[in-house]
């Protein structure tokens, strides 16, 4: 775990590549989720308690 971190503080261009790379797969993964159109809620987060 040290080596990678090492690793990715001598390399910042790397660091902040994945970083961005990170960020776009979150906003692709909502893309996918959501781009249907549907912003219904799943019905699992209304259940009756």
């Amino acid at each position: 775990m040290k080596a990678a971190q090492a690793w990715l503080e001598a390399h910042p261009r790397t660091s902040t590549a994945l970083l961005a790379l990170y960020y776009f797969a979150i906003i692709g993964g909502l893309a996918t989720i959501y781009g249907r159109g549907d912003f219904s809620t799943p019905p699992f987060v209304y259940q009756e308690f």
